[in-house]
């Protein structure tokens, strides 16, 4: 049944806001912060183009031909769709994009949807910074909209459902959407969307695919809308099919429209850990205590008890599967095993023939994840994924270390040097150090009116 309208409706005064916004330059602060979003990115994505997974997605993409837009890392181009696709899987590949609190990788859907646009649409530097920041605005502003809590324990996974929102309003900036083409897009997007957590049972791709995919849809919609095909409008709040009556038991579109000090790509935090976020405070602490406790060998563990927050005990709290790198990375006993061991969990000790290590496993076995009320407290209102983690050892005595603030949290985020670290160890492997310094400078200090095929360029494998 047709609903009487009687008021703009919450997609429609979302494309508002974001029109108007688009009216100011950004900040400083913004700017940067748009800047440091698309480097680590870059970062991760390229990263990815070397992992084994890559070669079998380019396999099936390749089917369906080539195209003008370039994969990251990787010496060839696809379809537009297909690219974004890809090059958002490739960003997931080892869970070491970016994170909003409200549960959500932005980086890894509004960036490839943005540069795939950008290439099409032969964009400068400046408009991809501000079709990125436009992207994880949106994006962001539509988890926050709901209880995203809830969303994520019902089984969503929130980058999914709430990316092609996201990957929407990036493309339709560098496609100079009107308003009301603005708000078709979001509108298709959301009609789009989906994404569940079923892979945590088995460790499947399916994870590592949804950011391209909903990369891929926002894309498609705002091209959709470009054409004039129309997108349901009350795509939020239809009392059949709306997106939160849906997704969530309790949501407000006026939290949708509220405006915060800050824009959201500057709280977007930057990861250190190659695993899910939920295992980032666990194997701070378990790193602690083996810092602590130089004297010490995995061999006089007895027991570890790891207390974390609801959201994090239901999507890591299980043990993984020594043939399956997305298991371990949202494991809490993995990484607790690896910081007991004093291994840094960075991308290297996520790699296929690290999992069968078998003091990590005996360790790992050892490890008790629980819930505690004191973390979900600090998750709901603090936005911080907190834990404690107690050694007992063979001799009876005990080791405890509790982390509040696990490093690229917001309570202790990495710093513009940090990111470039990592950045470089990413990418120099890929791409060899000069290209990956030029590319770095470009992005980070490059004037705004460059064309983004001149970073494209430095993208990609040299001869």
């Amino acid at each position: 049944m047709k609903q009487s309208k009687t008021k703009a409706t919450g997609i429609e005064r979302l494309a508002r806001q974001i029109t108007i916004m688009n009216q100011t330059a950004l900040s400083g602060h913004a700017l940067h912060a748009a800047r440091l979003c698309l480097l680590d990115t870059l970062g991760v994505g390229i990263y990815g183009s070397s992992q084994p997974e890559t070669e079998q997605l380019l396999q099936s993409l390749r089917r369906f031909g080539t195209g003008k837009v370039s994969v990251w890392g990787r010496r060839e181009t696809l379809d537009a769709e297909s690219a974004a696709l890809i090059c958002g899987s490739l960003c997931h590949l080892r869970e070491l994009d970016d994170v909003h609190y409200a549960i959500l990788h932005t980086g890894c859907v509004c960036v490839p949807a943005a540069i795939a646009t950008a290439e099409l649409e032969h964009s400068s530097l400046g408009q991809l910074l501000r079709a990125i920041v436009n992207g994880v605005e949106v994006m962001s502003r539509i988890s926050l909209g709901m209880d995203y809590m809830d969303h994520r324990e019902r089984g969503w996974h929130g980058t999914a459902t709430c990316g092609a929102f996201g990957a929407a309003a990036a493309a339709g900036y560098l496609l100079g959407l009107t308003e009301d083409q603005l708000a078709d897009a979001l509108g298709t997007a959301g009609s789009r969307t989906g994404g569940t957590w079923a892979f945590s049972v088995d460790g499947a791709m399916s994870k590592r695919l949804h950011p391209g995919l909903a990369a891929r849809d926002g894309l498609l919609a705002a091209y959709l809308a470009q054409a004039g095909v129309p997108g349901p409008h009350y795509v939020l709040e239809a009392e059949d099919g709306g997106f939160y009556r849906l997704f969530s038991r309790e949501w407000d579109i006026e939290r949708v429209l509220r405006n915060s000090e800050r824009l959201e790509i500057e709280q977007v935090e930057y990861k250190w850990f190659a695993s899910c976020k939920s295992v980032h405070s666990p194997i701070t602490a378990a790193l602690q205590i083996y810092r602590e406790n130089p004297q010490r060998t995995p061999e006089e563990v007895s027991s570890i008890l790891v207390e974390v927050n609801r959201s994090a005990l239901a999507m890591a709290g299980h043990s993984y599967e020594p043939d399956s790198v997305v298991s371990a990375q949202i494991s809490i006993p993995y990484g607790v095993a690896l910081g007991l061991l004093g291994r840094p969990g960075q991308g290297a000790d996520y790699a296929l023939d690290r999992l069968g290590d078998p003091m990590v496993r005996t360790l790992a076995d050892r490890v008790k994840v629980v819930e505690s009320q004191e973390f979900n407290l600090l998750r709901q209102t603090e936005h911080l994924s907190g834990t404690r983690v107690t050694v007992e050892w063979n001799d009876g005595t005990r080791s405890v270390a509790v982390v509040k603030f696990a490093k690229g949290s917001i309570g202790d985020p990495l710093t513009e040097e940090d990111v470039i670290q990592k950045y470089c160890g990413l990418t120099e492997g890929v791409l060899g150090r000069e290209r990956s310094q030029k590319l770095m400078e470009l992005i980070l200090h490059g004037d705004t009116s460059i064309p983004v095929a001149q970073l494209v360029k430095l993208m990609v494998q040299p001869l």
